[in-house]
């Protein structure tokens, strides 16, 4: 007889799905997802009884290679604004006069449109995919 301790609880096990852990993670995966990652530790006991006991071991939480590498390669943006002001604030100097302030004040207008521009952009973005519906995957998550 073959018995798993998993989460505190003792169960049964059929010996057909005992004879590797693969077999076992396949079989009690859609009820303890945990033992994707899980560790397991047979011993035997009295009365002819395998105990196999499970240890839950850290994963993954999700691939994100693709993402990442997207990420780095895509192009470097500021927004317009940042620039600008680092422009107009560097060191804590102020412009030294109204006439100053006049001669950049079309770049101003630019960098706080484009600015907020980009900022509708991002929330549109945040607002579709927050409602977007879920789709089936192609492929089957560990663990299911």
């Amino acid at each position: 007889m073959v018995k798993i301790q998993i989460e505190g609880q003792i169960l049964d096990l059929p010996p057909d799905i005992a004879v590797n852990d693969d077999a076992i993670r396949r079989a009690i995966a859609p009820v303890f997802p945990q033992v994707a990652n899980a560790t397991f530790t047979r011993t035997d006991g009295p009365d002819g009884v395998t105990l196999i006991k499970v240890t839950k071991r850290a994963g993954t939480k999700g691939t994100y290679d693709h993402v990442l590498k997207h990420l780095k390669d895509s192009p470097r943006h500021v927004n317009p604004i940042f620039p600008l002001y680092q422009r107009l604030y560097q060191n804590d100097a102020r412009l030294a006069s109204p006439e100053e302030f006049f001669s950049i004040q079309g770049q101003l207008d630019q960098a706080l449109h484009a600015g907020e521009a980009e900022l509708q952009d991002t929330n549109t973005i945040l607002t579709r995919l927050a409602s977007a519906p879920g789709h089936a995957s192609r492929r089957t998550p560990v663990g299911f």
